[in-house]
């Protein structure tokens, strides 16, 4: 009897085991193998990437002129050019010197580099459109801005066009008008504009809003920027959220910048 138990038991557990393996072999069972990529392969893209910077500091204007912008410009030429970019920098641009640059940049960044374009100096709004001040300008009335001044959007259509892998630009350019004809007009600061896909654009206060010249070498923002770029391991965006966050705290919330963002992927300053 105990012998007709114990085979009634093997029988049951042997067609258990032969089920579950038929059952097994019917899911087609499968191990996958997910692994993050290196940081090996993210400081290979960077290292063999091309990188090509403008930067732009206007500070000796005649009517208003500014303490930290060719400081700002200088001490970021030199940060990024330590991060591999190609910098083109202009110091006190007139405006033909400065639409000069852009269109050197602007052929620059055709073969699918990295472009950044920074500008530190006065910067207006005017007719729902933003311009960078050039230090030659000579402006009575609004109406003359777009003849003296330079486009913000003429030059992200230059960047635009040029079909690039991605394209940061960054204006410290917010301070108050520096024309006195029609700073009652009320719009101060600068307005928002909407980055073009793979595009960010940093501005270095909330539109409508004025930014700080500082009382340093260089500007409030702008010391910021140069804080976080040189911190490893930190996304485009991340560098700019952690900007926002101590300038906000710095100006008791009466500066914060911003951005709009259309990219497509990933970039970083820095991974070392």
């Amino acid at each position: 009897m105990k012998a007709g138990l114990v085979f009634l038991f093997v029988l049951f557990v042997g067609q258990s085991l032969l089920a579950q393996n038929l059952i097994k072999a019917r899911s087609g069972e499968v191990k996958y193998n997910i692994t993050k990529p290196g940081l090996d392969s993210a400081r290979s893209v960077i290292s063999s990437e091309n990188r090509v910077a403008l930067v732009i500091g206007n500070k000796n204007y005649k009517m208003v002129p500014l303490q930290n912008s060719v400081n700002d410009a200088n001490d970021l030429a030199d940060l990024l050019t330590r991060k591999n970019f190609e910098v083109i920098k202009v110091l006190d641009g007139t405006r033909l010197e400065i639409r000069e640059a852009i269109k050197k940049f602007s052929s620059k960044i055709t073969s699918g580099a990295i472009g950044l374009f920074y500008y530190s100096g006065h910067g207006v709004q005017v007719g729902g459109e933003n311009y960078l001040v050039p230090i030659d300008a000579r402006i009575e009335y609004q109406e003359e801005v777009p003849d003296e001044c330079i486009g913000v959007s003429t030059i992200l259509r230059y960047m635009e066009a040029s079909n690039n892998k991605l394209n940061i630009m960054i204006l410290d350019a917010c301070r108050n008008s520096p024309f006195k004809s029609f700073s009652r007009s009320g719009e101060k600061g600068m307005l928002r504009v909407e980055a073009p896909v793979g595009s960010i654009v940093a501005y270095s206060t909330a539109p409508g809003m004025t930014a700080s010249d500082g009382t340093g070498r260089n500007g409030l923002y702008t010391s910021k920027l140069m804080k976080y770029l040189d911190v490893p391991g930190l996304k485009v965006e991340e560098v700019f959220k952690q900007v926002r966050i101590e300038v906000s705290k710095e100006s008791n919330n009466t500066q914060v910048p911003w951005e709009s963002n259309s990219l497509m992927g990933d970039f970083y300053f820095n991974l070392n």
